[in-house]
């Protein structure tokens, strides 16, 4: 969300990505902010262009930040009680999920592999008679 800091007239001045003392929160699309943009020859559409981009990027990102933190706690670097208390719960949460599917991928696996043994011993040829 962008932060920008207006003038007496009510006219934005500033604008900055990064939250500062006595700004203001405007949406990105906000009229003033667009204005204030072209008035100041910067194209709206590279900072649409450019959010599109980071929410396509988010799910990655995310995971890359999970792996990061896993590798910190196998290593001992950081404990999970160091996280505060909803990113300990969003992680095992996450934990969770990634055993349920692996568990899925298992299962089917296992039944898969126990119906080709069956098909291979009914493949075998026949012990022959005493």
């Amino acid at each position: 969300m962008p932060y920008v800091i207006r003038d007496k007239d009510n006219k934005i001045v500033r604008a900055t990505a990064t939250p500062i003392h006595g700004a203001e929160a405007l949406p990105y699309d906000h009229p003033d902010l667009i204005a204030f943009l072209t008035e100041n020859g910067q194209d709206q559409q590279i900072v649409t262009d450019s959010l599109h981009e980071l929410r396509r990027t988010d799910p990655e990102m995310s995971r890359a930040v999970e792996d990061v933190i896993v590798a910190l706690l196998k290593k001992n670097i950081l404990r999970m009680t160091d996280l505060p208390q909803p990113v300990q719960e969003r992680m095992a949460y996450r934990v969770k999920m990634r055993m349920v599917i692996q568990d899925a991928y298992d299962h089917a696996s296992s039944k898969h592999s126990n119906a080709q043994m069956m098909a291979s011993v009914k493949k075998l040829p026949q012990e022959p008679d005493r």
